[in-house]
């Protein structure tokens, strides 16, 4: 599966989207179900208002990661979630410079906010982070 956001290609390969028992898949609400007991000052943002993610070269928008497991057991886990209404953390976001194009910037959480794209949701949820750059 190949779709962008403002301008950046991501690929979601089939055989994952497969596997989570995503083809079908509508979303009933927004954004995904977050555990507002666990996250404070939880909002939604439409995923249109975020810009898009720029890593280093050689580094692709899904990686692995040494804490959470390959890209592939990432993004499962994260497809599944959303297909049984599974509590899932919210991203984190920072407001844009002044004379940025887009209002948010995304600091923490790019599996899920494009797992979120990928799956048709309209927003996804967030609360305030810090730019770590």
């Amino acid at each position: 599966m190949k779709f962008t956001h403002h301008g950046l290609q991501i690929e979601l390969p089939d055989d994952w989207w497969t596997e989570a028992g995503m083809p079908g898949f509508v979303p009933v609400f927004m954004a995904y179900r977050v555990n507002h007991s666990l996250f404070q000052n939880v909002r939604e943002v439409p995923l249109e208002e975020v810009g898009p993610v720029s890593r280093n070269a050689g580094i692709g928008i899904f990686d692995d990661s040494e804490e959470e497991g390959s890209a592939r057991e990432r993004v499962l886990r994260i497809l599944r979630g959303f297909r049984f209404d599974d509590a899932i953390p919210p991203v984190e976001i920072v407001e844009g410079q002044a004379g940025a194009p887009f209002r948010y910037k995304l600091v923490h959480g790019a599996h899920r906010f494009y797992c979120s794209l990928a799956a048709g949701f309209k927003c996804v949820p967030s609360i305030e982070g810090f730019d770590r750059r």
